[in-house]
């Protein structure tokens, strides 16, 4: 979206804030008012409510000078020196600037309300619906003069058959015309007319077809169920709205549905026929008795922007086992044809999906046997799953999920440490009452409340299988006063920490603030790689052996933390897919290696960066005649193995002396970079098939359940891929 479109840009207090980034589709700014405490504050992009009510609060004084300076002496608002034909330029205008010019920007200022509306190239749609939405009798007023002066230039043009010598008319009302339309006899003539006039001579209706695009993609952008087609309410207001055009129905609504998908479809797979290589993740999701298996596939581009596709959300058993995920993982990656293509396939720990992957990786990451020889016959027929299924079903290498890895440490091994320690009851205790606060606030709005008006904060119900969800609310609470949090437990009614315990949950959270933080990290997308993941586990294990130094009750909790990271991520620390990962990451390179382990992993990226450029080659001379000279190697002149060799390692020597940690230097290093391409693709978390699910809660509905299992799908990938295919337009 286009900075020029965000209201933020034309607030008239935007000088009292600093923007700094954006997510989604809010924008995060810092207060200035409010330093030199770091206040940062989320708005969205089409209001600034947020802010002004953060002033109101904060800066009570300058808003109500800002409102006494508007109402008492308000800037005078001029007219464009161009001439103007709507008669809504009677309730906006522009300012002038100290030398007396006009500021026509763009951005005409509404007389009524004093706010900037968008009126680019001259449309004036912005500001007529600024007047309907915040102004509606003046909305109102403004439409009858319109309709007075339209039926005026309809009576007043000669007929079609009977065109005049000096051809059609060109009389066009002024603004000064219109303003001036407004009378007794007028307002007669306006009602006596209103019944003789057809309104589609008067008013542009909406066509059917765009109607259809509109509800369409109102449902699947916005996850709606389907049944909102079937609404009475829901109806009748789209009808009103386009002046009596009908709201399609389900069967229309599927059939355009099958149209886009397989557009989304056709132009997904050219996409991924052009990419090399790719990861995908995948998931099961159980809902209302029903199983669904979702996976999503994720690449690199060239200027190392990462690129999401949702594959599939397909129907399974409920109770599903390892043999129907080996084949649904199968059957996908096969029908968009990235067998070859995928690096990894991304899970978390559950038991199918690791017996599946355990069972059919490639050989070279499992112990080979020494060779023997069998009866095909008894491996056809004898074979537990039988002998089609071992034949036929091959998967990619397994990568479980960091993100969950780490939760799963932090909610088990380290939760059974603290209740084990010595300060386990005092542990329980602290929780239960942090527990009897958030179990409040949740279900009872005066607590809610109560909340508000003393901490000035929210708190929400934390997710039991999350531990940072409550971590995080048990900082929020401690970040708290002491005697706010005295007011806080008698407005609730809730039993005052003890000294002990007060002590103990702040300490609790200065010592695991690094599991937190690193939870975080690698619950990314976006900007998370797999060389992210040795260096994270690496500095968390640090940093909490720099706190068992100075804790008072945690130490031994720090011991079994640190060896449950060192076990679970065991497969992790030994991966050479994960250490080259991390080396062509500019931020770590070798740095985070002991020095007696670099020459080993150094020799290994010369070998990678020297098979990338071989393939390189090898595919930009595929399906072309090699002459006799390009075929041999020897001599002088030659681009023989050794001289490639060299540049390989002359390359990487480079880039390992370089100091500077943005990607952007890998574009100096082509092969290095080519590595990161090809080991970085992969990501350390399933959060993204999780988020296709979270899309599909809202058509899972009761109403909606009779929604077919394909359809259903193929709402959910339109949504989730509409940024990268234009199937929903």
């Amino acid at each position: 979206m286009e900075r020029s479109r965000i209201a933020f840009d034309h607030w008239i207090h935007k000088h009292h804030f600093t923007f700094r980034d954006t997510r989604g589709r809010n924008l995060n700014v810092q207060c200035n008012l409010c330093l030199p405490k770091i206040n940062i504050l989320s708005t969205a992009r089409d209001s600034t409510s947020n802010l002004k009510k953060h002033l109101e609060c904060h800066s009570p004084s300058l808003m109500r000078k800002r409102q006494n300076t508007e109402m008492s002496d308000p800037e005078p608002l001029f007219l464009p020196p161009k001439r103007l034909k709507s008669a809504v330029w009677e309730y906006f205008g522009y300012l002038k600037d100290s030398g007396g010019t006009i500021l026509a920007d763009g951005y005409p200022v509404c007389r009524l309300c004093r706010k900037k509306v968008s009126a680019r190239t001259g449309n004036t749609s912005n500001m007529a619906h600024h007047l309907r939405d915040h102004h509606p009798k003046e909305f109102a007023k403004m439409d009858r003069k319109h309709s007075v002066a339209c039926r005026r230039r309809i009576r007043d043009e000669p007929s079609v058959e009977a065109p005049s010598s000096d051809g059609p008319s060109s009389y066009e009302p002024s603004v000064l015309e219109n303003q001036m339309a407004e009378s007794s006899s007028e307002a007669k003539e306006a009602k006596i007319e209103r019944s003789t006039i057809d309104p589609t001579t008067i008013y542009h209706q909406t066509s059917q077809s765009w109607l259809n695009s509109l509800v369409f993609n109102f449902i699947v952008e916005d996850v709606q169920p389907i049944s909102i087609l079937e609404q009475p309410g829901f109806r009748k207001m789209i009808e009103a709205l386009s002046r009596g055009n009908k709201v399609m129905c389900r069967n229309a609504f599927i059939t355009r549905l099958e149209v886009a998908s397989n557009k989304m479809k056709g132009e997904l797979k050219d996409k991924l026929d052009k990419v090399q290589t790719l990861c995908t993740t995948a998931d099961v999701w159980s809902v209302q008795d029903r199983s669904y298996f979702g996976m999503t596939c994720h690449w690199l581009e060239d200027n190392l922007e990462r690129k999401s596709a949702a594959l599939a959300c397909t129907r399974i058993p409920i109770s599903y086992t390892c043999e129907t995920i080996i084949a649904k993982i199968q059957e996908i990656h096969s029908s968009y044809n990235i067998e070859s293509k995928v690096q990894a396939t991304v899970t978390d720990n559950g038991n199918n999906f690791v017996k599946a992957f355990k069972e059919f990786c490639p050989e070279d990451d499992q112990e080979v046997e020494q060779s023997r020889f069998e009866d095909l016959g008894s491996i056809l027929c004898d074979g537990e799953m039988g002998g089609d299924f071992f034949l036929s079903y091959f998967l990619p290498p397994h990568q479980r999920c960091a993100s969950q890895t780490l939760n799963l440490i932090a909610s088990k091994d380290l939760a059974e440490a603290v209740l084990k320690g010595q300060a386990g009851k005092l542990h329980s205790s602290a929780t239960e009452k942090c527990a009897a606060i958030w179990h409040k606030a949740q279900s009872s709005t005066e607590a809610a409340d109560a909340i508000e008006s003393i901490a000035k904060i929210n708190f929400t119900d934390p997710c039991s299988n999350q531990w940072s969800s409550e971590y995080y609310a048990i900082n929020k609470l401690m970040s708290l006063t002491d005697s706010q949090l005295n007011e806080l437990f008698e407005a609730l009614g809730v039993p005052h920490f003890t000294p002990d315990e007060t002590a103990y949950l702040t300490e609790y959270t200065d010592v695991f603030k690094p599991v937190a933080f690193a939870l975080d990290l690698l619950h990314g997308e976006e900007k998370c790689f797999l060389g992210i993941v040795i260096p994270t586990l690496l500095t968390l294990k640090r940093k909490l052996e720099e706190k068992a130094a100075n804790t008072r009750l945690f130490s031994k909790v720090i011991d079994s933390t640190v060896k449950a990271i060192d076990s679970r991520f065991k497969q992790v620390f030994e991966s050479s897919d994960a250490r080259l990962a991390t080396a062509t990451m500019p931020q770590f390179r070798l740095w985070w290696l002991p020095e007696d382990e670099r020459e080993s992993l150094r020799a290994q990226l010369i070998t990678e960066v020297l098979q990338v450029d071989q393939g390189t080659e090898e595919t930009e001379t595929n399906g072309g005649s090699v002459h006799e000279d390009e075929f041999f190697s020897y001599g002088p002149g030659s681009s023989g193995n050794k001289s490639g060799k060299r540049e390989a390692a002359e390359q990487v020597w480079l880039y390992l002396q370089g100091t500077n940690k943005d990607l952007k230097c890998l574009n100096e290093f082509p092969g290095v970079k080519k590595v990161f391409i090809k080991f970085n693709t992969t990501l350390p978390s399933s959060a993204p098939v999780q988020e296709l699910f979270s899309n599909g809660s809202n058509i899972v509905t009761p109403k909606g359940h009779h929604l077919s299992d394909e359809h259903f799908e193929r709402v959910l990938l339109l949504r989730y891929n509409s940024k990268i295919t234009t199937a929903l337009e």
